[in-house]
């Protein structure tokens, strides 16, 4: 029997709030290894400015997360990075509460 080609003639392009979501996600784990790295290096005592720059990947997850749930509801689009991007940004806030957590148990 011969193959048959099969044509497809939908056009299935990324969700923009996916692609934001894979980009927001990545930011904010690079953030995170960033600060780990410098706060290894430095023993500790960095200061309050990497609090503060925690605290922008800390959000930049959270917004992650969110433009990965509403890429969801976009039709005729390929969810490959609403997925991964959601994926990723829930892996980038489960590391940063664990850090924030070890700062609290550490204060005590």
């Amino acid at each position: 029997m011969a193959n048959r080609k099969v044509y497809s003639f939908i056009d299935r392009k990324y969700s923009a709030n996916g692609i934001a979501s894979v980009a927001l996600g990545w930011i904010s784990v690079a953030i995170f290894l960033l600060l780990l790295l410098v706060s290894y290096r430095m023993k500790g005592s960095a200061g309050a400015w990497i609090g503060a720059c925690g605290l922008t990947g800390i959000i930049m997850a959270i917004l992650g997360l969110r433009y990965g749930f509403v890429s969801f509801q976009d039709d005729c689009k390929s969810y490959f990075c609403s997925r991964f991007g959601t994926i990723v940004s829930t892996v980038a806030i489960v590391g940063w509460f664990f850090v924030v957590c070890a700062g609290l148990v550490s204060m005590m």
